[in-house]
């Protein structure tokens, strides 16, 4: 009886990490349609930080290490050039995936969410409470960047409209 016992622990034990190793493999899949060549738009609005300007450009999201993607933008308008970098990860040992993101303003978010079908939902606490949604579809994304007043209510920051190139 102690053997069919310890022949089940060590089944299950065999298990799951596989099942685990498994569950994370399909959530970096979720990763996929962010990655090409996207025509973006970037609408910016007026901050303490930064004037409201609209400005047109390219990003290149690519795998990095099969397990995060790396997408670099550059965009052109009145006031300059916008540059930012972003990557998107999953994160297995908290079920949960990440995006880090820094630009040419000086500003970084790093945030962590879900998603739900074709939306990502990231949040960020420190040191202003900020979202970022994240719509996508097979040749377009959306990414709209909030945070929240004093009162509570989220005010927009930036919309980023992505159009497949490859």
């Amino acid at each position: 009886m102690n053997v069919r016992i310890a022949t089940v622990i060590v089944a299950v034990l065999l298990a799951v990490p596989s099942t685990s190793a498994a569950q994370a493999a399909t959530d970096y899949k979720r990763l996929e349609p962010m990655v090409g060549r996207w025509r973006i738009e970037v609408d910016l609005k007026a901050t303490p930080i930064s004037q409201a300007t609209k400005a047109s450009g390219t990003e290149q999201c690519e795998w990095f290490a099969s397990r995060h993607v790396v997408c670099r933008s550059e965009a052109k308008g009145a006031t300059g050039t916008y540059s930012q970098m972003r990557t998107l990860s999953y994160v297995p040992a908290q079920r949960q995936f990440a995006a880090y993101t820094i630009d040419s303003l000086g500003t970084v978010l790093n945030a962590y969410g879900q998603v739900n079908g074709d939306t990502w939902t990231f949040s960020s606490q420190a040191p202003l409470n900020i979202r970022l949604t994240l719509k996508t579809a097979p040749a377009s994304y959306t990414a709209l960047v909030e945070f929240a007043g004093p009162d509570g209510k989220y005010l927009p920051l930036s919309e980023v409209r992505g159009t497949r190139v490859q």
